[in-house]
């Protein structure tokens, strides 16, 4: 019920008291000072009431003793409780809620008005839930009063306050019999009490002690009063604080936690992940006090953060702050993908953060990180979306993550890797340029018209019997001491990222580029297994089974390639285990082995071929092959082993459509397929130029010489794709190369090779046509 006025609220106060007993208490609200003083003089000028203060029932500590308080208004008689609700509110909402609902429920001899002030929502929430509570609850209009608030003394010493109340029963006492006046011309109140503050620190009251203990502390040091401010910290963890520094100052503390008070931000990870959170604020506090000025992200998210509880939300979300156009954008991009590395995941902000970057459109690509699956997903959405330039596509993929940089890079197809006929050698340079371009279309989940016209242009020519079968190579190698690991569906797109890897675990490669045979499935393409005994062979199976049994990665519901990712995930797990069994000596070199590789343009493409032949509905392979008694003569097929099989980019009608990528086909991604040697890169190896600088003089050849601290043979040079062969000399650590096609000055650079093995990193020289002067000074 509701009242708007006293006089309102007394007829039904007096309907309570004489109309029959309910046997429940009857709740009388108000949110006025003034308004709850008239009801309480009306209720004790009748004498026929009993007034029942809870100020006049304390524990022994002096705080109100409810539950003693309402005993004494459950008998006969009509009784009138007052304080309630002053009492409850020194505890929290919860103590207030769990009490009200319990009187709710009590049954009563007699008459018992409970009278309350501030209670009106929460009255509201129980009438809510039970309606017919409405009868028994009285809620009167009126303008809100403030609630006063409370400092506490340990002693008369320490007040402030002249008129400090001298106990909690005198301050329930007054809250009692307070009027509007009384609060506007108090609004805080100063109580004498030995309890702590910390005991009220889920008080509705606000209490705090006389003294704020941030006041005590800028007191005691000036790094404190100089460079925080209160809300920096929670009175707990002013406390805390100032229990941690007896003995010592702010910079001092900070040096004994952190072993330093500056470049704190390497504590970040150890800190952030602990479970101490005390030390997670002061680790934050003493960054905001000793500034980050080396971490330019960090300190633009210290700026704007005054809060610790918002810390690791402004780590996540404020580079989304940032303009692109800002001139310390790449290195602020950078930092924030390392600290957001090494702070507990937070999936909603990773959330909140992408759906942020939705304002910057395709400029978005550029502050998506590696770091979460939404980031990856989101990246992969840009470049569906967006159309980027070269060098855009190479600085989003390069800043984003390096392992997909890695697999961007070109993979020359060179006479090393790639044995060709002198005829055919200019196949290699094709190659070369194909999956370049295979590879951005990949990425940017995309057909280029240009280069379907190349992929038809290859059905009918079918190129790849250029290239040696798999089995030629594998059976004429030298496989002692060798393991095999079998990469089911490796193709030759992943060599690039396979060559980086392999320098990065200083392994050394040899590769030679082959074909699989027709079709490209796996039971037609493990006849290299003869060559290796049972036991000595492992299969690895996981890039297969993404791209065809993967729970996570669907074509049909995600049509983005973020499969890509894990691919490159696996392929680097097991080199890690490669590298880990020739550092142990398990095996002496490792054969990679493929049996056909894959195509993901093939699964784009979505057309069907428009020709009687049809797989039924159980046909394997995503109809990129199918059985035929003969050969059909159908145009951009094969005809091999039983099979017509597709070499462009289209699928007979029926069977299962890819989940992820397809293989079974005859497009050079489907044939082509890598095998690899890997043997461990000799300890301490070093290979330079005896000069790095050539003078280019008339009708001179260039030379390089290089050295070597292992003995060479086979020396080979490869620039921009060519190769040069050397010369020993006579110690077999020198070789010379001659170089007649270079002819202008400029900067180059060289990889080295031993036989097929390559034994270096790209080495820079320069060719000049003037003599330097070397510098003294």
């Amino acid at each position: 019920m509701r009242c708007k006025n006293i006089n309102e609220c007394f007829e039904q106060i007096s309907a309570y008291f004489s109309g029959e007993k309910t046997g429940n208490f009857f709740f009388v609200n108000t949110e006025n000072y003034d308004v709850y003083h008239e009801i309480l003089e009306r209720l004790q000028a009748d004498s026929s009431k009993n007034c029942i203060y809870v100020s006049q029932n304390l524990h022994r500590n002096g705080l109100p003793d409810v539950d003693s308080t309402i005993a004494k208004a459950v008998g006969e008689g009509a009784y009138a409780v007052i304080g309630l609700s002053q009492a409850l509110m020194l505890q929290d909402d919860d103590e207030l809620e769990s009490k009200l609902d319990e009187l709710l429920e009590k049954s009563i001899s007699g008459y018992g008005v409970i009278l309350l002030d501030h209670c009106e929502q929460l009255l509201q929430k129980f009438i809510y839930k039970d309606v017919r509570l409405k009868n028994r609850v009285l809620l009167i209009d009126g303008e809100f009063s403030p609630l006063p608030k409370i400092r506490l003394a340990k002693s008369k010493a320490e007040c402030i306050d002249n008129e400090a109340k001298e106990s909690f029963g005198d301050f329930l006492h007054d809250m009692e019999r307070v009027t509007e006046l009384q609060i506007s011309r108090k609004p805080e109140i100063t109580i004498i009490s030995k309890i702590s503050s910390e005991r009220f620190k889920r008080s509705i009251y606000s209490i705090k002690p006389t003294m704020s203990i941030y006041e005590y502390l800028k007191k005691k040091d000036s790094d404190l009063a100089n460079l925080t401010q209160e809300i920096y910290g929670s009175e707990v963890q002013w406390r805390w604080l100032n229990g941690e520094m007896k003995r010592e100052n702010f910079s001092t503390l900070i040096y004994n936690n952190f072993g330093t008070t500056t470049n704190l931000s390497v504590n970040i990870s150890d800190t952030m992940k602990s479970t101490d959170k005390n030390k997670q604020w002061l680790l934050w506090l003493a960054l905001k006090v000793f500034d980050e000025n080396s971490n330019k992200y960090l300190t633009f998210v210290l700026n704007s953060c005054i809060d610790f509880q918002d810390f690791t939300s402004h780590l996540y979300l404020d580079m989304s702050n940032v303009e692109i156009t800002n001139p310390n954008f790449e290195q602020m991009y950078e930092e924030r993908k390392n600290l957001i590395r090494h702070i507990p995941t937070s999936l909603s902000l990773i959330d909140k953060y992408c759906d942020r970057l939705g304002k910057y459109e395709k400029d978005a690509i550029f502050y998506l990180t590696d770091n979460s699956e939404r980031e990856k997903f989101e990246f992969m959405h840009c470049l569906s979306t967006y159309d980027y330039s070269d060098e855009e596509l190479k600085k989003a993929v390069s800043t984003m993550s390096k392992d997909l940089s890695l697999y961007m890079n070109d993979f020359t197809f060179d006479p090393v890797n790639t044995k060709l006929s002198d005829s055919d050698s200019d196949f290699a340079k094709e190659l070369t340029a194909y999956f370049k371009e295979y590879k951005i279309q990949k990425l940017t989940n995309r057909i280029n018209t240009d280069f379907l016209d190349f992929v038809n242009q290859y059905a009918n020519s079918r190129p790849y019997n250029k290239l040696q079968p798999r089995s030629s190579i594998v059976s004429h190698m030298n496989r002692d001491n060798a393991q095999l690991f079998f990469f089911d569906a490796l193709g030759v797109e992943y060599l690039a990222f396979i060559l980086a890897k392999c320098e990065q675990y200083e392994l050394l490669t040899e590769i030679f580029i082959s074909h699989c045979e027709l079709p490209s499935i796996t039971g037609n393409n493990k006849e290299f297994l003869q060559y290796f005994s049972d036991n000595n062979w492992f299969k690895i199976e996981e890039l297969d089974n993404i791209k065809h049994h993967s729970q996570l990665y669907d074509y049909q519901k995600c049509k983005y390639p973020l499969h890509l990712f894990k691919e490159l995930e696996i392929i680097d797990e097991e080199l890690r285990k490669i590298q880990s069994r020739l550092i142990q000596g398990m095996a002496e070199k490792i054969i990679i082995v493929s049996d056909h590789g894959a195509s993901r343009l093939a699964v784009l493409y979505e057309h069907e071929l428009n020709s009687t032949i049809a797989l039924d509905e159980t046909g394997e392979h995503s109809g990129r092959c199918c059985p035929t008694d003969n050969d059909p003569q159908i145009p951009f097929a094969a005809y091999e082993n039983g099979f017509s099989i597709l070499a462009n980019y289209e699928r007979f009608q029926g069977g299962r459509r890819a989940n992820v990528e397809v293989h079974g086909g005859a497009s050079l991604e489907e044939m082509l397929i890598p095998i690899i040697i890997l043997t461990r890169r000799p300890p301490n190896i070093e290979i330079n130029f005896t000069n790095s600088v050539i003078l280019l003089k008339p009708h001179i050849i260039p030379e390089l010489t290089i050295y070597s601290n292992i003995p060479i043979y086979q020396p080979r040079l490869c620039i921009d794709g060519e190769f040069y062969e050397g010369k020993l000399v006579s110690d077999n650590k020198h070789a010379k190369f001659q170089l007649p096609n270079f002819k202008r000055k400029g900067k180059y650079e060289a990889v080295v090779y031993y036989g097929n093995k390559k034994m270096s990193a790209p080495l820079s020289f320069e060719l000049d046509r003037r003599t330097r002067e070397v510098e003294l000074f």
